[in-house]
C-alpha cells in the first residue's frame, strides 16, 4: 500500500454536503459508518468499506444492490454490493462506535492518515467520542483529521505542524492532556512564546491569522487544534 493513500470515514451525521468540505482524491479509501453510505450514495462517492450496526441504514435500503440481489445474502460471510463495496455488519450491542471501528479497520489496514467527514454537532455524546477516537488515532502514532460543515480540527502529539489559511476560519488551541507546554505559535494574531494551556482554562479560543500559514509547535501534552468558521 503506497504511504500517500489517505483513509477516509463518513460518518452518519452530516452538517452539509461532502464535497464541498473536503476535497477528494481517487486514489482515497473510503469507510462508510452505517448511514454514512447514503450520504455517500447521494454525492456517487464509492465505497470500499461500509461498516455498522444498521441503526442509521437499514438492511432493506441495500439489499437490492448486494451480490445475487437477495436480501438473505446480508448474512454471507463477507457480503459486498455490486459496487465491490465490503459489508462488515456489526451487533448494535458492542462496546465501540461505528466510527471507531471504522478508524480501528483503516489502522488495521496499515493506514497513516485519516479524515472522518461528518461526525461534529449533532449529538454532543457523538461528537466527544469522534474526538476520543482522534485521541485513539493520535496513540496508534497516527495523523487523523475530522471535517464538517463549520470545523476542521485535529489532534496532535509534540511537533511542528503547518497550517494553511482559511479565509472565514478562526483558529483555537485547547489542550486535551492535563497541559501542553512549550507552544510556539506564528502567522496568527495573539501569537504563543513558550506558552501553556491546560484542560481546564480555555485560554486559545479564536485566534486569527495574520500570514498564509500558521506555524504550531508544542513540547508536551495533546494539543487539539480547531478551525472554524466564524
Amino acid at each position: 500500500m503506497s504511504p500517500l493513500n489517505r483513509c477516509i470515514i463518513i460518518t452518519s451525521y452530516q452538517s452539509a454536503r461532502l464535497i464541498e468540505n473536503f476535497e477528494f482524491q481517487k486514489d482515497d479509501f473510503i469507510i462508510c459508518a452505517d448511514g454514512g453510505y447514503l450520504h455517500a450514495c447521494a454525492e456517487s462517492i464509492h465505497t470500499d468499506v461500509l461498516i455498522g450496526d444498521f441503526d442509521s441504514l437499514s438492511y432493506e435500503s441495500i439489499a437490492l444492490d448486494i451480490t445475487g440481489s437477495a436480501f438473505s445474502d446480508i448474512s454471507l460471510k463477507e457480503p459486498r454490493l455490486r459496487s465491490g463495496c465490503r459489508i462488515f455488519p456489526q451487533p448494535q450491542e458492542k462496546d465501540d462506535t461505528d466510527t471507531m471501528i471504522c478508524l480501528k479497520y483503516g489502522i488495521d489496514q496499515g493506514f497513516e492518515e485519516f479524515y472522518i467527514l461528518g461526525g461534529l454537532g449533532g449529538r454532543l455524546d457523538h461528537t466527544i467520542a469522534n474526538i476520543q477516537a482522534m485521541s485513539y488515532a493520535v496513540d496508534q502514532g497516527k495523523s487523523i483529521w475530522i471535517f464538517d460543515g463549520s470545523n476542521r480540527t485535529t489532534l496532535r502529539n509534540p511537533g511542528t505542524i503547518t497550517l494553511s489559511k482559511v479565509d472565514g476560519y478562526k483558529i483555537s488551541l485547547l489542550s486535551y492532556s492535563e497541559a501542553c507546554e512549550g507552544i510556539f505559535t506564528q502567522g496568527v494574531k495573539y501569537p504563543l512564546i513558550n506558552g501553556r494551556l491546560n484542560h481546564s482554562l480555555p485560554m486559545g479560543v479564536s485566534n486569527e491569522f495574520t500570514e498564509q500559514n500558521a506555524v504550531i509547535s508544542h513540547k508536551s501534552g495533546k494539543l487539539l487544534i480547531i478551525l472554524s468558521r466564524d
